[in-house]
This record gives structure tokens, C-alpha cells and sequence, in this order.
């Protein structure tokens, strides 16, 4: 076995195969497209390495066939007392411990020689993109924007030295349950007429990325591990989304004609790819298109939430994020469950609203690092 760091297209190609390559056969899992591997993972298309390094290796065996892959990168809009920590993501690999180790000690390696001396992860890239490993979960299938993984990656990553620092839940909330919150609007009543909801403006997705990335900064920069969202990452994947959005799959509540509050859900768009083993051509670019025009989608996931600053840590700032969802659900009827996520397995006011909501537990999703990091943190 051996470690190669990814420089040309070649090798970058076969970096986006391996999860599609090495777990095709494997119950839950469904290839994602190799074009949206690219657009995501790819230094050359992806916004976040506007404000960010990196580097991304292959593990390959005795053959020169790909076993693994990671990535080491280092978000420059980290805040100044966590620049010590590098980061590390898209860990897919084959069952082996040793390829575990080889990839991270790869990763970190690359990080010692550019000063950083501890490790942090999986991100792909960013904790407000794909983060943590898969631990728990894996036969409820995959969902957009969120990582899947074997059972084997957890327990190879802590073999190779890492120790779980934090673990990040989604929950699965039934339509049915979700009506019930409907009697959360009382917020709006409360503030007599003062609080107006509108649906997501898709001819303006510039400008509903500014006001969306303002209100989730605002309501989420204490949190745990956080990182400001980048309004050109929100701006490509809402146009990247845009083909198979709904006005109504957006909410935003406005106090006194200035945004107070918002929620915005995702179609699971790994749906549309179903059956297409990872590949457009030869001929499923032809599907793909009819799906996008014609399919219903079974799955959605509450993706963002968001409050103003002056409303965080307020009752009524509570209320209008629980509201914005219940819009959200009373304006789209989904024909099964919906995924929230995710949610810090600690952050116990927010599991209590949404236990309180009917929601349980359906995945879990760890993320690793050295032990004196998970032990700082």
C-alpha cells in the first residue's frame, strides 16, 4: 500500500470513485453522481477554497488501485484560537485498520509541516457542509448534504489514535407529529400582525443567500465548533438546488418589514440518481432530466435555521424559528418523514424542542480528533 497526494485529473477522478467503487454492494448506500463529487470535493470548483488550503490523497494497493481516500484542509475563516487545528474529511475506505492509520497520518502530516500540530474531523469541508463519520444509521439510507459510511470507519479512525469529540444527531420527525406544531404560530398572533412569513424568492437567489447567510451567522456563532457560513457557498448550492426548489421549500418571517427568522428544507436529491450507479453517460443525463421534471420526492431534510441577532436567546426568537418550520410544514405536504439534522447530541434545549415536537433519533454522525483536542474541547 502506499499514499499518493491527488495532482492531476486523472487522479482526481479516481478520488471521486472510490466511495462509489467501494460501496456499491453495501445496504444502504446509494452512489452519489461522480459530477456532484466533483463540485463538491474538486479545489478547482468548490467556493469554500475561496477562504481556504488543502490537499487530497489517495490509498492505493499493491496494483495501483485505489483502497481510500482523504483530505487535509484548513479553513481560513477558522477563528484565531482554534488555528492550531487542522482539519480533515472525505475518509471512505476498505476495511482495513491500516489504510485508516495511513490516510490520517497523511493528513497529518500535512498539517505538522504548515504548523498546525493538532487534528480535527471528518469535514468535507466545512462543519456546515458534510461532517462526522457515520456511526449509527447506516440502513435508513443516504441523505443530501450529509455523510454515509460504513460501520467499519468509526472504530478503524479510533484504532489510528483519534477519540471521539462530539457527536452530531439527526432526527426523523413524522408529518403527522409535525402538524401538531402548527399551535407554535401563536408567535405571529402574539406580535399583532407585526410578523408577516413569505416563501424562498427563487429569482432573487443572490439575495436571498445574503439574507439567509446573515440570519444562520447570527443565530449560530456560539454554537460548538462554529464556522461563519459563507454566503457564496450558500449562493452555489441554492443554484445548484434551484432546478428542483419550491418557493415554498423556504420560509422567512419578517418583523416590521426586516428579516427576523428563517427555516429552509431540501428534496433529497440522492433520489434522482437512484439507479444510475454514480455515472451520467451514457445515456442517464437523458433520466435524470425527465426525473427532475416528473418526480415526487419522498425525502426532504430541514437543512438551515436561522434567527436575528437581536431575537437569539429570546423566547419570542424561539418561537419564530419554530414557527418558520411549521410554515414549512403546513405549506408542503411531504409524503414521509422529515430529516433534521443535524443537532449536537449536548445542545439539550434544542433536543427538548424537538422531542417535544414527536421527533426521535435516527442517525448519528461522530467527529474524531487527538486526544488532547477532544479532551479541550
Amino acid at each position: 500500500m502506499r499514499i499518493e497526494e491527488v495532482r492531476t485529473r486523472s487522479d482526481l477522478r479516481r478520488f471521486i470513485r472510490v466511495p462509489r467503487d467501494l460501496y456499491r454492494d453495501l445496504a444502504g448506500f446509494r452512489p452519489p453522481l461522480d459530477l456532484a463529487q466533483r463540485e463538491l470535493l474538486a479545489p478547482s470548483r468548490s467556493p469554500f477554497f475561496a477562504h481556504a488550503d488543502g490537499a487530497l490523497f489517495l490509498a492505493l494497493d499493491g496494483s495501483g488501485q485505489p483502497i481510500g481516500r482523504i483530505t487535509a484542509h484548513f479553513d481560513r475563516l477558522s477563528p484565531a484560537d482554534r488555528t492550531h487545528v487542522g482539519h480533515f474529511g472525505a475518509l471512505d475506505t476498505v476495511d482495513d485498520p491500516q489504510v485508516v492509520a495511513a490516510l490520517i497520518g497523511a493528513a497529518r502530516d500535512w498539517h505538522a509541516r504548515r504548523g498546525r500540530r493538532a487534528l480535527l474531523g471528518p469535514y468535507s469541508y466545512s462543519i456546515n457542509e458534510e461532517a462526522g463519520v457515520m456511526v449509527e444509521g447506516q440502513e435508513r439510507g443516504d441523505m443530501i448534504l450529509m455523510p454515509w459510511h460504513p460501520a467499519w470507519i468509526g472504530p478503524h479512525v479510533e484504532a489510528a489514535g483519534l477519540v471521539p469529540v462530539k457527536d452530531l444527531l439527526a432526527f426523523s420527525l413524522g408529518y403527522a407529529a409535525a402538524r401538531q406544531w402548527s399551535g407554535i404560530e401563536v408567535a405571529l398572533r402574539a406580535r399583532g400582525g407585526r410578523i408577516v412569513p413569505r416563501p424562498l424568492n427563487l429569482r432573487d437567489l443572490k439575495g436571498e443567500a445574503a439574507i439567509l447567510t446573515e440570519l444562520y451567522n447570527s443565530a449560530w456563532q456560539d454554537n460548538w465548533g462554529f464556522v461563519p457560513l459563507a454566503q457564496t457557498e450558500l449562493l452555489t448550492l441554492l443554484r445548484v438546488m434551484w432546478p428542483i426548489m419550491r418557493p415554498s421549500y423556504g420560509v422567512v418571517l419578517e418583523m416590521e418589514g426586516r428579516p427576523a427568522a428563517f427555516a429552509l428544507v431540501l428534496p433529497n436529491a440522492y433520489e434522482l440518481f437512484d439507479g444510475f450507479g454514480g455515472r451520467l453517460l451514457p445515456f442517464n443525463w437523458a433520466r435524470l432530466i425527465a426525473r427532475v421534471f416528473t418526480h415526487r420526492f419522498r425525502q426532504h431534510r430541514l437543512t438551515l435555521l436561522g434567527v436575528s441577532r437581536g431575537l437569539r436567546d429570546t423566547v419570542l426568537g424561539t418561537r419564530l424559528t419554530l414557527t418558520a418550520v411549521t410554515k414549512l410544514i403546513a405549506e408542503n405536504p411531504f409524503a414521509s418523514d422529515i430529516e433534521m439534522s443535524w443537532v449536537l447530541d449536548d445542545n439539550v434545549r434544542m433536543r427538548r424542542l424537538i422531542d417535544s415536537g414527536g421527533a426521535t433519533v435516527s442517525k448519528r454522525y461522530r467527529l474524531y480528533g487527538d486526544p488532547v483536542e477532544g479532551a479541550a474541547s
